[in-house]
């Protein structure tokens, strides 16, 4: 029985590293945020992982296998559940929206009084590869540090930045509003309201209470007893440009039914320094390729008055235009070669100019193709 015992247990050491083994260490995500930036346990939240230099390949379905403070998907590793699936929202960035309440199936307020909850990987399906261990970051601190303060309000991070999602708490028995800290006790209203401007009010979102759309946009958010909370990320709120410089957020807040009847005082949030935009960055895919093949034509961070991008392609006699689409950001073209080149079987190479909106050409160069005589068929 002593022979049997002690050769099962050499078999298991022998099999369970082979599995080990196979196992894809994927590395760790290269940023992970959450918008709402602080929210409760009984809130609904997107986190986002930007999984960038990592091994999975970019739009592959990722799940999460999380253990604190509950093991949503226990027992299945190797076949995760759907509703551990991410979505993929592109450029390596994925996302889970969630109630960590009903999520981890744990109280509100056994999660709200925890920092250490919130671990976990993000793993393919089968468990092939994983990510290096994380956590993503619980708001307990941010708001047992807000209601402590004694302040009428606060803003998370306290600097905002143009791109990334900011929220703004405000205790409306601290706030003034008609002249006196908690003057809101004395009329009957129906909800609150962001008014707010970058720039001090050079690009508004006024609270025009006559547009449904405007009060539901502009509309502060009932976390408990007399906290509210503001979200919003301001290139999308504001409807600026990416390259737009922010130097602050000027602010009030006002009733809705009636409108403007308790109103607060002016008050300015503060910009995080901006980071320089980068420079403009052409690339095509592949790298190498043939007039079978369909090639994609990317112009990164363009000049901020470059505007729309026309791409010319000259292939012998031929000409192939068309428009790089998106924004300032990213401009792209995806060309059928294959279609386009049908029938030209000597070509070695293919010019191709790009154009912006002034006629300014910012890339001129030629693409080499690889012939179709070296190209073989298994």
């Amino acid at each position: 029985m002593k022979k049997i015992l002690s050769l099962a247990i050499v078999l298991m050491c022998t099999l369970l590293p082979v599995k080990l083994w196979a196992q894809v260490e994927a590395g760790s995500p290269y940023k992970i945020w959450t918008d709402p930036v602080v929210y409760r346990a009984s809130d609904k939240v997107t986190w986002y992982f930007d999984m960038t230099d990592t091994k999975f390949k970019a739009g592959e379905d990722l799940y999460l296998w999380s253990w604190s403070p509950s093991e949503p998907d226990a027992g299945n590793w190797e076949n995760s559940s759907d509703f551990a699936k991410l979505t993929y929202v592109g450029d390596n960035v994925y996302a889970m929206t969630l109630i960590p309440e009903k999520y981890y199936g744990v109280p509100a307020a056994d999660m709200n009084a925890n920092d250490d909850i919130f671990w976990g990987r993000l793993k393919t399906k089968n468990g092939s590869a994983q990510s290096d261990v994380f956590q993503v970051y619980s708001s307990h601190a941010e708001w047992t540090t807000f209601m402590e303060s004694g302040e009428a309000w606060k803003s998370f991070p306290e600097k905002f930045a143009l791109k990334e999602p900011f929220s703004l708490l405000v205790d409306i028995n601290k706030l003034v509003f008609a002249g006196k800290a908690g003057g809101l006790n004395d009329i009957t209203w129906e909800s609150l309201h962001f008014h707010s401007g970058l720039d001090d009010w050079s690009v508004s979102q006024e609270a025009q209470m006559w547009l449904p759309e405007i009060v539901e946009k502009t509309k502060l958010a009932h976390v408990e007893g007399s906290i509210y909370r503001m979200d919003l990320t301001p290139i999308e709120y504001y409807g600026v440009e990416s390259d737009y410089e922010a130097e602050n957020i000027a602010w009030l807040i006002t009733t809705h039914n009636p409108d403007w009847a308790g109103t607060s005082p002016d008050a300015v949030l503060k910009a995080a320094a901006a980071a320089p935009y980068p420079d403009p960055a052409f690339s095509f895919f592949p790298q190498k390729f043939s007039a079978l093949d369909i090639l994609t034509l990317t112009r990164q961070f363009n000049g901020k008055t470059d505007g729309d991008l026309t791409y010319t392609l000259t292939a012998g006699e031929k000409t192939i235009t068309g428009i790089l689409a998106g924004n300032r950001d990213k401009r792209e073209a995806v060309i059928n070669l294959e279609k386009e080149l049908a029938g030209m079987t000597s070509l070695t190479k293919i010019h191709l100019k790009i154009t912006n909106s002034n006629d300014v050409t910012v890339v001129d160069t030629d693409l080499p193709l690889v012939p179709l005589s070296e190209i073989t068929y298994e």
